[in-house]
């Protein structure tokens, strides 16, 4: 949901994401063996708590996603650092642990954003985009935190978000370009981390895009697929860092 929107359509939108695709997503990674990392808006998991408890229930990640979805580049330190302590308070009791990712909404950061989010505790960031591989951020008051890069080509909503001046694209040529990226991101040892919403990728012919793409990934030799949480880790202690 983005900060301040009530018309029911646009919220009827997001609301086919935990109603109607969530529990067919969690199908498919459950049958593939998949575990993966989930970023939601506190927003949404306390309008949708049981969807947060299957989430988490099922074995996947939960990370810190905002409160409405609002622009974090327009508030002040006080009210981001407010919505970070109201993420954290509402998703702990849900996911039965306390998240330790954090996502922004639109992966936009202010000025204060890696020190709220080093200081309070959290392992790692995925945001940024400048980087195929994880790596530590300079520590702040002597904790770093890890970034796991993203990209918006292995995202769903440039592609399928329909927004008036962006039309929709066909699901397959979609597909065949995040194969390609994968398997040029894996050639060059690095870590594809792909960014789906369950209300776009969760339409039946995008499901299907997706199914194939993890058929794909779970063939791909000397590949490991792990949630981010799990993959900060495993980069914390090969970088030697607390």
């Amino acid at each position: 949901m983005a900060r301040g929107i009530r018309e029911p359509v646009t919220l009827s939108q997001g609301r086919f994401g935990p109603v109607e695709a969530l529990p067919r997503i969690l199908d498919i990674l459950r049958l593939a063996g998949i575990r993966a990392s989930f970023f939601i808006p506190a927003w949404v998991a306390g309008h949708y708590p049981d969807a947060v408890r299957a989430i988490a229930g099922a074995g996947h990640e939960v990370g810190c996603h905002g409160d409405e979805h609002e622009r974090v580049s327009e508030l002040t330190p006080d009210r981001e650092e407010a919505i970070l302590l109201k993420s954290l308070e509402v998703l702990t009791p849900l996911a039965g642990k306390r998240p330790v990712g954090y996502r922004a909404p639109a992966w936009q950061f202010s000025a204060s954003t890696l020190g709220l989010v080093t200081r309070h505790g959290f392992d790692y960031s995925s945001n940024m985009m400048d980087s195929l591989t994880p790596y530590l951020h300079p520590p702040i008051e002597g904790r770093s935190l890890v970034e796991i890069p993203v990209s918006w080509v292995l995202d769903d909503a440039p592609f399928f978000l329909f927004t008036g001046q962006r039309s929709i694209q066909a699901p397959g040529p979609v597909l065949q370009g995040w194969i390609t990226e994968f398997d040029g991101i894996t050639e060059a040892q690095g870590v594809t981390n792909f960014t789906f919403h369950p209300q776009i990728i969760g339409r039946p012919s995008r499901l299907a895009c997706l199914r194939e793409l993890v058929d794909h990934v779970r063939h791909t030799p000397r590949i490991w697929v792990a949630t981010l949480g799990e993959i900060s880790a495993h980069w914390r202690q090969r970088a030697g860092k607390p």
